[in-house]
């Protein structure tokens, strides 16, 4: 065993932390954390109606083995040290009004992402149960906005951009442009690698140290079924690079995959570790880190609690055709919402996009009765206050993109003749009653006001509107990723490393507003969602 996971089995023994029985050949539970407030919990917020759970945001590694956990719910981080053994978790509080989305480890220094890359360091003395952590001055290498990249902490593309790719379709196996990551890793320092799929189920990755030309080791691994993002995470001390792969089917008959590749330092495939993303698992970000000594860890959390696990791996020998595991667990069934009784009109891609931009890219000030009292109301049966976390301290200022706001729906038009009349901006309070004169959109009336529908449709009623799109890949801007009965995005496009670009409006990933995110797409299949078409729109 190695050391590393030696100091790891310290851990264990921390107060307050719930210990699990684990089995040679199974993934490990290194340390299990409840839902609550205290130094030895995590922030869950349960899901509701069009509304998903949010739990821990992130798991990192640090070069000593201390695991980072972004709790930011309670607006802090977690670092478990295996020198701390018998000791209480540290807090790390975060810096205060920063909507933190990402934690990574850099060159063993701690980057948030929060609508951008944000180095920050440890303030207070080494071995204080609680410190803070501030913001640092510098612009991030590329290095850094790599790291975070690899697990969709990225800026959104170009505006401009987007109706280009009304027309395009990305299930084109031949279209794939090489993608170069920047690689700050443990064994052998910054290296860059540049990767390739080919036809569709090969992936080739060339690494090369930094500012050096020539590759010193080539890697090529080979899948049962199609791969979408491929993503370089890291290289441990002994020199072994372990890769991320995904693999999004062509049709429903097989489900999305992820696993982490390890391959020798001379470039052979020795083992896989099957991610076990499954439906009924909050969102997280950064769910999958290595570390040091090449231990594949993976942030699990529920509405109950989250674990980090320590995976089994899978003996894979060179030429091995790889392939993933299905979940162990299927989406719930949800019951589908009565058709509304409204007329559907056409509608066009373009103008659904034009729409869509409009609610992200609408600014205005926020004025004392749009601002609300100060300090916030809290909510009634939450720990969080009813005023969207973008909007806190901006009284006067202006800020951009249209509030979420619990059962509202409000046209951007509307909402500029609310801030005439008065009307409160945002509420973020979804488990209680909706409230009356507050404007903004919640989930799926931000879908329903892009689509041009005469009336809010939920998620667990948009499969009465839509069509299922069998093939993920062929999904096209105006589209939906939708799970009933708790989230839809509006997809508008694939990067160029096939991760997904979406328009959502959440209280929790755009800190209460309308606002682009990139995702894996495994990710959100494996949870449950849907790539879904309005029906009047068709494939065109």
């Amino acid at each position: 065993m190695a050391k590393w996971v030696v100091g790891l089995a310290a851990l264990v023994a921390l107060p307050g932390l719930v210990v699990l029985p684990a089995w040679a050949d199974d993934d490990q539970v290194l340390f299990q954390f409840r839902s609550g407030t205290a130094p030895n919990e995590v922030g869950i917020v349960p899901g509701a109606e069009d509304v998903e759970p949010s739990g821990p945001a992130a798991l990192t590694i640090g070069d000593d083995g201390t695991v980072y956990v972004l709790d930011q719910n309670n607006e802090r981080v977690i670092a478990v040290s295996p020198e701390r053994s018998g000791q209480a978790p540290q807090i790390l509080a975060l810096p205060p009004d920063l909507p933190a989305a990402d934690l990574a480890i850099v060159r063993n220094e701690l980057f948030l992402w929060a609508d951008g890359v944000v180095a920050v360091e440890k303030t207070g003395e080494p071995d204080a149960p609680e410190r803070a952590l501030r913001v640092v001055s510098g612009d991030a290498d590329s290095y850094t906005r790599s790291a975070l990249a690899a697990m969709g902490s990225q800026p959104p593309g170009p505006l401009d951009g987007l109706f280009d790719e009304i027309g395009r379709s990305a299930n084109r196996d031949d279209s794939r442009p090489t993608v170069v990551q920047y690689v700050p890793s443990r064994g052998l320092g910054d290296v860059v690698a540049e990767v390739d799929v080919l036809h569709g189920r090969e992936a080739r990755i060339a690494i090369r140290r930094g500012g050096e030309e020539a590759a010193f080791v080539l890697l090529d691994a080979r899948t049962r079924d199609r791969i979408g993002t491929v993503e370089v995470l890291d290289i441990d001390t002994t020199g072994r690079p372990y890769v991320l792969i995904e693999t999004v089917p062509d049709n429903e008959a097989t489900d999305a995959a992820m696993f982490v590749v390890r391959f020798s330092p001379s470039g052979e495939t020795e083992a896989a570790y099957d991610v076990p993303l499954e439906p009924g698992a909050t969102f997280s970000r950064r769910f999958v880190s290595v570390g040091p000594r090449g231990d594949v860890l993976f942030l699990r959390s529920d509405t109950a609690r989250a674990d980090v696990l320590r995976l089994a791996s899978r003996p894979t020998a060179p030429g091995d055709v790889l392939a993933g595991v299905a979940p162990k667990r299927k989406p719930a069934s949800v019951k589908q919402g009565k058709a509304p009784k409204m007329a559907i009109r056409p509608t066009g891609r373009e103008s659904v996009v034009e729409r869509a931009v409009a609610f992200e890219t609408a600014r205005w000030t926020v004025n004392p009765a749009a601002y609300g009292k100060d300090p916030a109301p809290r909510c009634p049966n939450m720990n969080r206050v009813q005023r969207p976390l973008y909007l806190k301290g901006k009284l006067n200022q202006d800020v951009k993109g249209i509030p979420y706001c619990w059962g509202c729906k409000t046209s951007v038009d509307a909402f500029y003749e609310g801030l005439e009349k008065g009307l409160t901006a945002g509420n973020v309070c979804t488990h209680s009653a909706v409230r009356t004169k507050v404007m903004g959109v919640d989930c799926s009336a931000f879908v329903s006001e892009v689509w041009g529908l005469a009336r809010h449709v939920t998620t667990a009623a948009m499969p009465t509107i839509t069509q299922r799109i069998k093939d993920p890949m062929t999904l096209r801007p105006g589209d939906a990723l939708n799970k009933p009965g708790s989230h839809v995005m509006l997809f508008l496009r694939f990067t160029a490393d096939r991760k997904v670009e979406v328009m959502e409006a959440s209280p929790n990933a755009c800190s209460g507003r309308v606002c682009r995110n990139v995702y894996l797409l495994s990710t959100l299949l494996r949870r449950g969602y849907q790539p879904v078409r309005l029906k009047v729109m068709g494939a065109s």
